[in-house]
């Protein structure tokens, strides 16, 4: 179900037979959202991103050329930077024959709590979970489970938020 006052840019491709878009959420152009996916209200899902079957919830950010593959579930007021990518088979494989599908997709699902921010190009591996609040840098590689309130550097480091984090930002802002 699509809301009425959902925005879809004229050149976003999406399966309107399948997906849910929430009230006020935003689809822009080269878009894709297709294959069920469930985006929840308020949202805005940047030119070139791809939802393929994913879970997003309220208020979240998706941002230039994101893919976000079934099998992800997205928390409410998440930022997902620019580039950033969600890999969803553990095996890959191009075949078909002798692999359990089902059981190796059981152990791929990635999760992303409430209030947690992606930076530009990380890549975010099968069975991850980024806990609230939790942040991932910038070109980061998440291979493990990110707890919540903590910072994963690039060089996968994982340590808790500086204590003058907001000082540095808004010196950043002004």
């Amino acid at each position: 179900m699509i809301d009425p006052s959902a925005f879809i840019h004229e050149k976003a491709h999406l399966d309107a037979e399948t997906v849910s878009l929430g009230a006020g959420t935003k689809i822009w152009q080269f878009a894709s959202v297709i294959r069920g996916a469930v985006i929840g209200s308020n949202c805005v899902v940047a030119a070139a991103a791809q939802i393929d079957g994913a879970r997003i919830g309220d208020d979240c950010r998706i941002e230039f050329g994101v893919s976000v593959p079934h099998g992800v579930l997205i928390g409410d007021r998440v930022f997902i930077g620019p580039g950033a990518i969600f890999c969803n088979d553990a095996w890959p494989n191009a075949g078909r024959d002798g692999i359990d599908h089902d059981a190796v997709a059981a152990g791929c699902t990635i999760r992303v709590e409430d209030d947690a921010s992606i930076g530009a190009g990380a890549i975010i591996l099968p069975g991850v979970v980024i806990g609230a609040r939790a942040f991932v840098a910038a070109g980061a590689a998440v291979d493990r489970n990110v707890p919540a309130n903590m910072v994963w550097r690039r060089n996968g480091y994982v340590g808790p938020y500086p204590k003058d984090y907001r000082s540095r930002r808004m010196r950043l802002i002004c």
